[in-house]
């Protein structure tokens, strides 16, 4: 059994931490694993070849057109490594399904037709209000689909994907056992992420505003691509103009050992992820963990036994802090365009159970707020500027807006204290995602690939009408 990796680039992100350490757990299993990227980014140490095919598309190709040429090479490549791996080789091939490269889905269903056996993994899945990178090409047949949380592998089954595992990212746990201790005092609250856009660093500056005096927050690196890298350095700059306790890019200059070891606890804002690492990153450096559930991703989490007592739902705002007229006027123009790029271009409204965009975005409406209140992680970065500025002008958490927040979320006044009164998770209830466990499961995926376990592809219709419903909207998350 071999194993070949097939991905975008191995820039630092995410999904090259995710291959790195596949090629690191797949090693421990006796199994010789490969890489062929489109762009290298940084040294793996390993068996890594490129493909300059496989690459994001560059500015001004043709969206969702495959090119003959690089669909040819891609299709090359990928024979060529498999053939050099020799046989039961696996073509394990990462976030195919979204339009990074309008080429990729092409050429993976010339290689299905073919039989090679196709594991294809998803870390970001474009039917989830991404119309951005959403592709109306067809998912390749033949393949087996790979899933990082409980939720998307049901919704796939319920898609029609003939065949499904579930894989949840191994977590890097600390070589050497220290006993954790919560950390009273004020001090750094980190957020271990890039600033990208569903990250909801607006949120992360409404709590600056109600810690107490001594702490900030403090996020670690600043994303790559043009569009979030814009709207992370609006964030910079609003923050700034707020006086706001809240620093960017500490890991440009500081280490995470070492900004862990200097946090107090660790936070997350964000509304939307795949696996969650950084829910349970913390927990391996000894820190409790503080902000908004993730349900569909705390939830797999919680199921093994590892619980997050004090993450909150939502964080209410009243709606005479920002103009929430404009901004549903700027919610039904993105619906417009989201409904023409996920329906392929078509004027029909493709949200489940609705004649029209207008429909759905009253039922939209219905989820952001209850007549008085919204949730301010669903506002867009305009209503939530809205509602910052506000409570800048009005003294911060002292003023009339700061003390209507409070009200509505008693919890958030001097909310990072509670990480000094938590008791703290032992690192050894993330044995379940440690490496070696990690690497039997995917040796287990790869063995049942190879006796047969390949059939159907999901019903991408299908897939839209189970993501696009008004309880998954998020301004900051479309």
């Amino acid at each position: 059994m071999k194993s070949l990796l097939v991905h975008y680039h191995l820039k630092p992100g995410g999904v090259s931490s995710v291959i790195k350490r596949q090629m690191s757990a797949l090693a421990g299993q006796g199994v010789e694993a490969c890489a062929l990227v489109g762009e290298l980014g940084q040294d793996f140490g390993a068996c890594v070849s490129v493909e300059p095919a496989l690459a994001y598309d560059k500015v001004g190709e043709q969206a969702d057109s495959p090119s003959p040429d690089k669909v040819k090479a891609i299709v090359r490549s990928i024979e060529r490594e498999a053939a050099f791996l020799g046989e039961n080789s696996i073509i394990h091939v990462h976030n195919p399904s979204i339009r990074k490269n309008s080429s990729l889905l092409a050429a993976l269903a010339i290689l299905s037709e073919k039989g090679l056996p196709l594991v294809l993994q998803i870390h970001d899945l474009a039917e989830d209000w991404r119309p951005d990178v959403y592709s109306a090409q067809a998912y390749p047949e033949k393949a087996h689909w790979v899933l990082i949380n409980r939720r998307d592998e049901t919704m796939f089954k319920a898609a029609g994907a003939d065949y499904t595992s579930f894989l949840p990212n191994s977590v890097p746990l600390p070589k050497e056992k220290k006993p954790a201790k919560p950390k009273k005092d004020p001090g750094l609250i980190l957020y271990p992420v890039r600033g990208l856009r569903r990250k909801n660093m607006g949120e992360a500056i409404l709590l600056s505003f109600f810690m107490r005096k001594g702490s900030r927050i403090g996020l670690t690196l600043p994303p790559n691509s043009p569009r979030d890298f814009q709207i992370y350095d609006e964030w910079k700059k609003a923050a700034a103009g707020y006086r706001a306790a809240v620093s960017f890019g500490l890991g440009l200059k500081h280490s995470l050992d070492e900004l862990y070891e200097e946090a107090i606890t660790a936070i997350s804002t964000s509304v939307k992820e795949g696996f969650g690492l950084s829910f349970l990153e913390p927990i391996a450096r000894g820190k409790a963990m503080l902000g908004r559930r993730i349900s569909y991703v705390v939830n797999d989490f919680e199921t093994m036994g590892v619980k997050f007592p004090q993450l909150y739902s939502k964080l209410s705002v009243p709606l005479h802090l920002f103009n929430y007229e404009a901004f549903m006027q700027r919610v039904e123009k993105a619906m417009e365009a989201a409904s023409l790029s996920f329906g392929a271009g078509t004027a029909s409204c493709v949200f489940p159970g609705c004649a029209s965009v207008k429909e759905f975005c009253a039922l939209v409406s219905r989820v952001i707020t209850d007549g008085t209140s919204a949730d301010f992680g669903r506002l867009d970065e305009t209503a939530q500027r809205e509602v910052l500025s506000a409570i800048y002008q009005q003294n911060g958490s002292a003023g009339s807006a700061g003390k209507s927040i409070i009200g509505l979320n008693p919890f958030i006044e001097n909310w990072d204290q509670a990480a000094g009164n938590l008791e703290l998770a032992d690192t050894d209830s993330l044995l379940p995602w440690e490496e070696a466990s990690y690497g039997q499961s995917l040796v287990s995926i790869y063995k049942a690939v190879l006796d047969g376990r390949l059939g159907r592809a999901p019903d991408k219709a299908k897939l839209l009408q189970k993501y696009l419903v008004p309880e998954a909207f998020y301004g900051i998350g479309i």
